[in-house]
Order: C-alpha cells, then sequence, then structure tokens
C-alpha cells in the first residue's frame, strides 16, 4: 500500500473536509460549499468524508448535487461512512478510503414518534421505506460491484465493512493513506 499524496497536476483544486450527520443543515451545507467551489472555476473536488450517516432525502440530494458538478470529485473516506453516507460516497468519480476506515450498510428506518396511526398511514410508511432503500440499493448496485441480492444482504445485516473488503467489492476504488499536499486549499465544514 502506497503512500501517496493527492494528484492536481494541471487543475484548480480545492479539498473539502466533511465530518458530520447527513441533515438538511450539513448537506445545504456542502452543497453550499460545493456550489461556491465551481463559482470560482475549481475543476478538481477532493470531499474528505466521514459520517454516521443520517437523513435518507438530504443524502439522496447531495448525492444528485455531487453527480451533476462540472468538475472531477474524488471522494476519500477518512474514517466511517456509515448508512446514507455511503451513498453520498459513491459519487465520487474515483474513491479512495484510508486503510484504517470502514463502511456501515443497514436498511432505511421509520419511527412513529409515539403517535397513533391507523393502516393508511403504515401502509404510507412501508412505501416510503421501500422507495428510499430501493433509490439506494440502485446507487450502490450502480457504482459497485455488489449484485441488488447482496446489498439486500448487508441492508439486512447491519453490516460493517473493511476498507480492504470495500475494495474487493467496488465499494472505493483505492485504498491508501490519504496525504493533501502542501498548499492545497482545505475547506474544513463545521457544524
Amino acid at each position: 500500500m502506497a503512500v501517496d499524496t493527492i494528484d492536481v497536476q494541471g487543475a484548480k483544486p480545492l479539498c473539502i473536509s466533511f465530518n458530520a450527520q447527513i441533515t438538511a443543515q450539513t448537506a445545504s451545507a456542502l452543497m453550499a460549499a460545493m456550489a461556491n467551489a465551481m463559482n470560482n472555476g475549481c475543476d478538481d473536488v477532493h470531499l474528505l468524508f466521514s459520517t454516521p450517516g443520517g437523513s435518507v432525502a438530504d443524502g439522496i440530494a447531495t448525492y444528485n448535487m455531487l453527480r451533476s458538478l462540472p468538475a472531477r470529485l474524488v471522494t476519500y473516506n477518512i474514517g466511517g461512512v456509515n448508512s446514507i453516507g455511503n451513498v453520498v460516497y459513491q459519487a465520487g468519480a474515483h474513491r479512495v478510503c484510508a486503510p484504517t476506515s470502514s463502511f456501515m450498510f443497514h436498511g432505511v428506518a421509520t419511527g412513529t414518534d409515539g403517535r397513533r396511526m391507523e393502516l393508511k398511514q403504515l401502509k404510507e410508511r412501508v412505501e416510503h421505506i421501500k422507495n428510499d432503500q430501493s433509490m439506494i440499493s440502485d446507487i450502490i448496485c450502480r457504482h459497485t460491484g455488489i449484485g441488488l441480492d447482496d446489498v439486500n444482504k448487508l441492508f439486512l445485516e447491519m453490516a460493517f465493512v473493511s476498507s480492504q473488503e470495500a475494495l474487493q467489492r467496488g465499494i472505493a476504488d483505492e485504498v491508501r493513506e490519504i496525504k493533501l499536499p502542501k498548499g492545497l486549499p482545505v475547506q474544513q465544514l463545521i457544524f
């Protein structure tokens, strides 16, 4: 395993660091930072990323926004990428994970917030869960070497995947120590 620096030759690069739960606030901040990078002519973004997961809707929106950018995006798992964070991580054109990082998968959940629910509301919740889980499965299958049956198994098992297993399964493209080159602008998102 080589210790390489991030390659930024011939590009106007920026590194953004995100270490937070995915919520409406944090997803909006990440999307705003990415939009600002594009507005400033950045064509090479390196996203240092670690998250315990969070909101499915905000994760899907972030993934779609990141995929739409007119720049090369490299995502780095710098600790733990869990739950909906796996979808955001897959937005990278190239995906790197540190040797001491991991990924965690589980199915979509919902709560009732202590409310009384009738059959109609329960059916709506079930359909919502199925829809969310289908979108997540589709994204993971599209970007990795994992088939739909195996993705569903990961969801049912609440599976943790090591960096080496992530490489073998196509979740990551590369496992290596992550070193930032001197002079690379870094924007740390703080919440």
